[in-house]
């Protein structure tokens, strides 16, 4: 705000006096106040004043045009917004006084919401985007923060307008800045918010979706840092919400991903589409229409989620059978597209990583044109010849079963050869060990993500088991993970859904943390903004939902979630958050908001911890680069836990692990690459799962006439959860498929670089 600050009792233009402040973020302040004129009570949102004198004359008067657009709305859906004007230099509007909670506390409090709520409130919030949309309005920044819910269960969308007045001078932490970065929230904002395409209405569809999504899932559709959460909008499709809630249905899955289609036509056309099907699919599900409004019959066209086999060439797909046209008493609103095969992929595309890829590269993709899809490539093997493609049942006459590597576009290893020839090492090592030849030939597979697996099936139909960064193929249209062995070497995959994960998960990653704060550091008491939005009864029922919050918990830590967003977080926010639960040790998040938390801690003095990313052990160099960046802002003191073996301290590993040391030569090069040790023993473990397979005569020889490559693999899978075996960084064996007593690495912050401590489990016995 201006020099002079807001203080409780302040009299704005000498008829609003403040009384109670409600609420504060980046770009304002919240406050109750009294009506002197009227006699009223109201609330009063004062932003921050703009900078210079130009820029200040400018976006006043941007400002005032938008205040006048937003008070002529009128919707019981949206608050209402009475007066604006300015006091000083600090612009305000005056709105209505909502007795109630915004879906941002409400979530806080319960995870998640019934499908009956979720849905009446979307339904309200399409009501308020009709009016708001026909008067040409867009609000730009739908999120739960933006949505209340009053005492009667009627939810109003607030803010309207003020979004496109504050984008324009932005300086929103939560963004990553490239040359004018979009204004909004990162967690709900639409593709073409991104790509500087000037959105309409279904702009506000898009993120109404996403709050839809978090509203029934508990967690929004896309998590992580702010430039991986925009890839993930750019690019992918959220895990379908029935997957982490069975209720849900795919009538629920289909209108999600509808709202969330990457292109706006491929929305619903208007916020009145939106509602009728919101109506239709709440009615279906039985919670009631609204007695306002019933809901009309509009269809959805749903084109098949896999296309009909054809003549076409190896690596060109057939696109998807065309929708019967509509007749015009039956006109859909939208289409729901669901996995549609994208174009085939463009060679040499440089692209980088999903989880970690900074916007600007994300945006120019997009931009470009560049499509995402799923492309197949095979390298040199132990076998040595190229299996061509087959289907049906000459599949079974191929010489071996083929172990797909899974490699992105975004590796350094573009061709994965580097990857497969890891994993070659791996199986010719578990091979002398055994004394036992295993019949498989190793195939890299380069991964875009998007397209059925079972077009990987198709092109290597004897195709056996997955090993290495499999998070990003297990799972898709086809419950893949359901139906082959999948080794994830990357991140800290659980549950009897999930591919079989080599590395700790959160929980255990948690609990181990928890035993050496206490016992190191005395901790009892941690803030963690490193992980947010926890369900306990989710994580009561499926070892998948507990997260690193839960472990701490289970090793007598008194957790607890950040205040807020931790990419929403600026350093008064932490500071107040500190203040407030007094904790001992602080955990920062991994995004480009860490310079804020680091600020405020450095004055407050806790003990900071960097919890290194799950999935850092498949990551890029440029990652490495990024991830190096944020690490830089940490001081010295600072503790690092990280669940991967790290290439750049080699020696301090070689007596607790001294396989690694002492391998040959060339395996030595081949594991100073992020993950090599890891891919290497996740194929061991694979290694172990097929000779127990082969002792139990349950896996065919390739060829034969018995040999039936869809119930090998199934066979394979079900034997995963028996294997017992030593790897260069100690024992697997697997729970719930997740594999137990992983080391978690403690390092420490000692002259601007991490120097290993040790494993916890050496450091506390």
């Amino acid at each position: 705000m201006d020099g002079e600050g807001i203080v409780r009792g302040r009299l704005l233009s000498e008829r609003y006096e403040l009384v109670e402040l409600l609420g504060a973020g980046g770009m304002g302040e919240v406050w109750r106040a009294r009506d002197r004129e009227l006699g009223r009570d109201v609330a009063v949102k004062l932003l921050l004043a703009p900078g210079d004198d130009g820029e200040r004359r400018e976006q006043l008067a941007r400002f005032r045009r938008e205040a006048r657009a937003v008070a002529s709305l009128d919707s019981p859906h949206i608050v209402a917004v009475h007066d604006h004007g300015t006091d000083g230099d600090s612009p305000y509007l005056v709105m209505a006084l909502v007795d109630g909670r915004t879906l941002h506390d409400v979530l806080a409090e319960s995870g998640r919401v019934s499908v009956a709520d979720a849905l009446s409130w979307a339904v309200d919030v399409c009501r308020g985007l009709e009016v708001a949309h026909a008067a040409g309005i867009v609000h730009r920044d739908i999120k739960p923060a933006n949505i209340m819910v009053t005492g009667e269960g009627v939810a109003k969308v607030v803010d309207f307008g003020i979004a496109k007045y504050t984008e324009a001078r932005s300086t929103d932490p939560q963004l990553t800045q490239t040359g004018q970065a979009p204004f909004g929230s990162v967690l709900y904002m639409a593709p073409e918010r991104f790509q500087q395409r000037n959105g309409d209405g279904r702009t506000d569809l898009y993120a109404l979706g996403c709050v839809l999504y978090e509203l029934l899932v508990g967690r929004p559709p896309f998590v992580g840092h702010a430039a991986g959460i925009m890839y993930n909008h750019l690019n992918d499709e959220p895990l379908r919400p029935s997957r982490a809630r069975a209720e849900l249905g795919p009538d629920m899955d289909r209108l999600i991903l509808a709202l969330m289609a990457k292109e706006p036509d491929d929305r619903p056309s208007d916020a009145r589409a939106a509602r009728v099907e919101l109506e239709r699919v709440r009615a279906e599900a039985g919670a009631g229409a609204a007695p306002e409004a019933k809901a009309e019959a509009v269809p959805v066209v749903v084109p098949p989620s896999e296309p009909e086999p054809g003549p076409e060439p190896e690596d060109v797909r057939p696109g998807p059978p065309a929708a019967p046209a509509p007749t015009p008493s039956a006109r859909p609103h939208f289409v729901a597209k669901v996995s549609t095969p994208p174009p085939p992929p463009v060679p040499q595309a440089p692209r980088r990583r999903r989880r970690n890829a900074l916007v600007g590269a994300a945006v120019a993709l997009v931009v470009l044109g560049i499509p995402t899809g799923f492309a197949l490539s095979s390298a040199s093997s132990s076998s040595g010849d190229e299996e061509a493609p087959v289907a049906g049942p000459s599949a079974a006459m191929a010489r071996d079963y083929v172990i797909g590597v899974p490699f992105e576009w975004s590796l350094d290893d573009q061709n994965g050869e580097e990857r497969a020839a890891i994993v070659e090492a791996a199986f010719k090592d578990a091979e002398r060990t055994s004394g036992k030849k295993l019949p498989v030939r190793v195939v890299p597979v380069k991964d875009h993500r998007e397209t059925p697996a079972t077009e990987m099936l198709e092109k290597y139909p004897n195709m056996l088991a997955l090993v290495g960064d499999v998070s990003s193929v297990d799972g898709v249209e086809t419950e893949f993970d359901g139906q082959m062995a999948t080794i994830d070497s990357c991140k800290g995959s659980s549950g009897a859904d999930f591919a079989f994960g080599t590395m700790p998960s959160k929980f255990d990653m948690g609990k181990q943390e928890g035993r050496y704060l206490r016992g190191a550091y005395g901790t009892d008491k941690v803030i963690v903004g490193s992980d947010f939005n926890w369900d306990d009864d989710l994580a009561d029922d499926d070892p998948y939902y507990r997260v690193l919050g839960h472990g701490l918990r289970e090793a007598g830590v008194d957790a607890v979630e950040s205040a807020g967003y931790p990419e929403e977080m600026d350093e008064e926010d932490v500071a107040r958050d500190v203040a407030d639960n007094r904790p001992d040790t602080v955990t920062l998040p991994n995004s480009r908001q860490r310079d804020g938390w680091v600020d405020a801690l450095k004055k407050s003095g806790q003990l900071m911890v960097v919890q290194e990313k799950y999935e850092a052990s498949c990551d890029s160099e440029e990652d490495h680069e990024y991830t190096d960046k944020e690490d830089a802002l940490v001081p010295d003191g600072t503790l690092r836990f990280r669940s991967f073996h790290d290439e750049r301290q080699p020696k301090a590993d070689c007596e607790l692990y001294p396989k690694v040391c002492t391998a040959p030569a060339a395996l030595r090069e081949m594991f100073e690459a992020r993950g090599g040790v890891e891919l290497y023993d996740a194929t061991l473990v694979l290694a172990a799962g097929i000779r127990q397979v082969m002792d139990d005569g349950a896996l065919p020889e390739p060829g034969a006439a018995d040999a039936r490559p869809e119930v090998a693999r199934g066979t394979l899978r079900d034997a995963m959860d028996g294997v017992d075996v030593k790897g260069l960084l100690g024992r697997y064996r697997f729970k719930d498929h997740q594999a137990l007593d992983r080391p978690v690495w403690v390092d420490v912050r000692e002259g601007g670089k991490w120097k290993q401590l040790g494993t916890v489990g050496a450091l506390t016995g």
